[in-house]
């Protein structure tokens, strides 16, 4: 490869006209094809104001066309490698899937390990033992890819919740792994996979929880927000914790509301005051076309509560 160039996407997609056309009519003065006349790529024939590639620059075009096609591209430049996904550069009936596949396990920039996996999976040929390996990958979204197809027990010790939210949507997880993962250092992942608890199971998993990943988990399902659970965790909660649950909580006594106004979240709870005020009102105004022994207002009224659990 020439290393007297600096490769950018103009100067890549010049040079690659040059395969369907070889000589080409252009302005002198044109920037991107001086840099590649600098190079030594192309000539000016002064006569026929053309282009033309030099026996250099067709040696380069061939090695470069060699590379794109058999799908081996860590050996050009960064530039380059960009330009083959980005542009499709490929034949989608006979991609260099064995290639590619190296590429995305071995390629320098994790960005282009990305781009490959990505084109794999795109068309169904990102096997499961290649999948294996690239679940050990440093970046989380080549790892989030590799999490459709690759075993299990590689996530074990999983650090991205996103990674580890695309494990659980394609697998179906046993409860040693989910259980591994509620002692998590990683709040992110600890809240994941108590969402995936059954209802039976809600007081054990969040004997288990941080006060900030009960927070999280009753945002998400807010019917969990009993009287018990909220309690217990607010003696241990900050003030933005505080605020949080104060969102969800549900079957609240007084003597808790009214003390849980002194604290942080006395601004959150006004809001749920005023909100709820203006709900009462509403109804009431609503309401006043029923009677008091209404059945229709009756039916209304138990299909709401079923609605909100």
């Amino acid at each position: 490869m020439s290393d007297n160039i600096n490769w950018n996407e103009t100067s890549i997609y010049d040079f690659l006209r040059f395969e369907h056309k070889p000589e080409r009519q252009a302005a002198y003065d044109d920037r991107s094809l001086t840099k590649l006349a600098n190079a030594g790529l192309i000539q000016r024939n002064e006569e026929k104001h053309t282009w033309k590639l030099t026996q250099k620059g067709e040696k380069e075009l061939a090695d470069i066309r060699q590379h794109f096609d058999s799908g081996k591209l860590s050996e050009l430049p960064l530039t380059l490698r960009h330009y083959y996904f980005d542009w499709g550069e490929y034949d989608i009936h006979n991609l260099p899937v064995n290639a590619l596949s190296q590429v995305a396990l071995r390629d320098r920039s994790a960005e282009i390990r990305r781009k490959a996996v990505e084109l794999l999976d795109k068309y169904d040929k990102l096997d499961k033992e290649t999948s294996n390996a690239l679940s050990h990958d440093k970046d989380w979204e080549v790892r989030y890819i590799a999490a459709k197809k690759a075993d299990v027990c590689n996530f074990f010790n999983e650090e991205d919740e996103r990674v580890v939210k695309n494990v659980i949507s394609n697998h179906d997880v046993d409860k040693e792994c989910l259980s591994h993962w509620l002692e998590s250092p990683y709040g992110e992942i600890r809240v994941q996979v108590a969402l995936l608890s059954d209802d039976s199971e809600v007081d054990e998993v969040f004997e288990r929880l941080e006060p900030q990943d009960v927070a999280s988990v009753l945002g998400a399902k807010p019917r969990w927000a009993t009287r018990e659970i909220v309690m217990k965790a607010w003696e241990a909660a900050d003030g933005w914790e505080r605020c949080r649950l104060a969102r969800n909580m549900r079957d609240m006594p007084d003597s808790f509301i009214n003390q849980a106004f002194k604290g942080e979240a006395r601004w959150t709870l006004r809001e749920r005051m005023e909100d709820y005020r203006k709900a009462v009102r509403q109804v009431l105004e609503l309401g006043a076309m029923f009677s008091e022994d209404s059945e229709i207002r009756r039916k209304i009224w138990e299909r709401a509560e079923r609605e909100i659990g």
